[in-house]
């Protein structure tokens, strides 16, 4: 199972700092995460399925925006990282 990390405000919506999760891929995982915690979870995919712009998601410390996005694979004992895209300087 994937080992998923929240930062807030994911905390807030999931109720804690991580959870286990056993998906294929991040696509799966998203899908999950939003049956598992509610609509407040939505805001992971955009509305083609893909991961949304505003959220970033590493997978073993790389973002999947850089991977293939939805379709990166997640094996056994991936680290997922999950947060908000923070933008300013």
């Amino acid at each position: 199972m994937a080992l998923v990390r929240f930062v807030s405000p994911f905390t807030d919506i999931a109720g804690k700092e991580k959870v286990h999760i056993k998906a294929e891929n991040v696509g799966e995982l998203c899908e999950i995460l939003i049956e598992d915690f509610g609509p407040k979870m939505r805001v992971l995919l955009d509305e083609k399925g893909d991961v949304s712009k505003d959220i970033v998601i590493l997978v073993d410390r790389r973002n999947v925006h850089t991977l293939r996005g939805s379709g990166t694979a997640l094996c056994e004992n991936s680290e997922v990282l999950i947060m908000p895209h923070i933008m300013g300087g």
